[in-house]
């Protein structure tokens, strides 16, 4: 069935991304990149949990379980705007380096990737369930890319940065 090879890819992308978040979370000169990857890879575990739980459930037969993953959904949300809070306070301390900067650009192409790959089968879901658990997958994406998005404009322009989150323009 394709919807299982799918849950199936689906798990080894997210088992990738966390591979790949530890993995930078180590080699991440910056404190700032480094929590911001540990972060990442806490959030992919819990995606490759939510997205086993329905294969398992989905294996036993080709009917969808009936799992809707908001609870996990309000959780992984109020994280991650503790998460966001936590980094507009440690924002003096970020001194990447270039290979930390070349991290979060490739993790910005990541999350953007699985984002395409799971806005493909949302348009061809049919299934409630899998319909909740797709939108679930890309708000996740989506969230990951803008945090990622947000730590690399304030590392390569910091100026910019400070003026859109601070709401100074420059008078004139």
């Amino acid at each position: 069935m394709v919807v299982k090879e799918m849950l199936k890819k689906a798990i080894e992308m997210e088992e990738k991304g966390y591979k790949f978040y530890m993995d930078s979370a180590k080699k991440a000169e910056d404190s700032v990149t480094k929590k911001t990857f540990e972060f990442l890879a806490e959030n992919e575990m819990q995606h490759i949990k939510i997205i086993k739980v329905f294969y398992k459930n989905m294996a036993k037969g080709d009917i969808f379980p009936d799992l809707t993953p908001g609870d996990i959904q309000d959780k992984t949300s109020e994280d991650i705007m503790i998460f966001a809070r936590n980094i507009k306070d440690l924002k003096e301390k970020i001194k990447p380096s270039e290979n930390d900067k070349e991290a979060l650009e490739f993790a910005i192409e990541f999350e953007n990737s699985g984002y395409s790959y799971y806005q493909k089968f949302l348009k061809e879901s049919k299934d409630k369930n899998l319909t909740e658990l797709l939108d679930f997958l890309l708000k996740e994406e989506d969230r990951h890319c803008k945090a990622l998005m947000d730590i690399h404009t304030y590392i390569t322009d910091a100026a910019n940065w400070y003026m859109y989150e601070e709401g100074s323009f420059p008078q004139g």
